[in-house]
């Protein structure tokens, strides 16, 4: 790849005689060879990079390295995550076209671009846009869409009725559509309640691995453009995650919680149902959320409160011991002076 559509594609300038340059790869300062670009995003591998054979450097402007090409960014994390892009292996991940041990139903409509992995089931009146990539051992139920340039991995489910947009991926493990948990009462029995919604996943947005996202019991579970999901998270029926959020792993949102845009959740935070997160609200790691959160609010803990004020209950729990010495200190010298007031 010419070094001239890197730099256009992370918005940089390359000296006029380097443009035509061949860059064979992309790779970590400490392994760079010749012929590949890295990255500079902390200084504490800037010795790596010196000492590295790399080509040429995506670097934070103003910064340079003797001896190689650097490519000046705002932000070189950015400049490297677009690279990366440049360089990702968009084969079928199979074979071009349908395997032959894929089971087709008559009424699906694939594109000619698109391509399934063996033992992969297709479902009737399921529509697969063009250049999509469906791996081995997946299930696309009835009713289904798949948007143009999708990618859907082995072992991935995807249950009747969802609808994914462009440029989805879903990896390996996901169940889309599973029923939501909602049971009803009887006596001591539990009655189970069927679900008539569906999984809508919008253009852009990425699922991890085992990761499942129920159906809605009658309006949809909504994923929105550009929402990132880290593997084994939980969404439960009639979620909305607004565009652009982002939630790490082994998190779990309870049913009809609406989550705003631009939204980061860090792993193993808990939501109960029927709550609202405003957009640009930060969730620490393992914050019990119970109730709604303000737009651009920080919150951590269990339960969640304000981030500054967990911060102080958390660095004044190292004090409790010594609190605790003083205070029985105090207690005893408290018994002293009540003993000598009664003689």
């Amino acid at each position: 790849m010419k070094l001239s559509v890197i730099a256009v594609k992370i918005g940089s300038t390359v000296p006029e005689d380097k443009g035509d340059m061949e860059i064979e790869g992309i790779s970590s300062p400490k392994a760079a060879m010749a012929g590949d670009i890295t990255f500079l995003s902390d200084p504490k591998y800037k010795e790596q990079i010196d000492s590295s054979a790399a080509s040429a450097v995506i670097v934070k402007k103003g910064v340079a390295f003797t001896g190689k090409i650097c490519l000046e960014v705002d932000d070189p994390y950015l400049g490297y995550a677009r690279t990366a892009q440049l360089f990702e292996d968009v084969s079928p991940l199979f074979r071009q076209g349908v395997h032959r041990n894929a089971f087709v139903d008559p009424a699906a409509v694939i594109d000619a671009s698109a391509s399934a992995g063996p033992f992969t089931v297709i479902g009737s009146n399921v529509h697969i846009a063009a250049n999509v990539r469906i791996g081995a051992n997946c299930v696309i139920e009835r009713d289904s869409r798949i948007g143009e340039g999708s990618r859907i991995d082995s072992g991935a489910i995807i249950r009747w009725g969802t609808l994914i947009g462009s440029n989805v991926v879903i990896q390996s493990g996901a169940v889309i559509g599973s029923d939501g948990f909602g049971n009803a009462r009887a006596g001591a029995e539990f009655v189970r309640i069927p679900c008539f919604g569906i999984v809508i996943i919008e253009d852009n947005a990425d699922i991890g691995a085992c990761t499942t996202i129920d159906r809605g019991n009658f309006e949809p579970t909504v994923i929105g453009k550009g929402v990132k999901l880290d593997n084994l998270i939980h969404v439960a029926h009639n979620v909305e995650i607004g565009e652009n959020t982002a939630i790490a792993a082994q998190t779990g949102i309870s049913g009809s919680t609406h989550i705003g845009k631009r939204v980061i959740i860090a792993g193993q935070a808990g939501f109960v149902g029927h709550i609202e997160i405003g957009d640009d609200a930060f969730i620490g790691a393992k914050s019990g959320v119970s109730k709604n959160v303000a737009p651009k609010s920080k919150i951590t803990g269990y339960p969640a409160r304000d981030f500054m004020t967990m911060r102080r209950i958390e660095a004044s729990m190292s004090q409790v011991p010594e609190l605790l010495k003083e205070v029985k200190r105090l207690k005893s010298e408290l018994e002293s002076l009540r003993n000598a007031a009664s003689i």
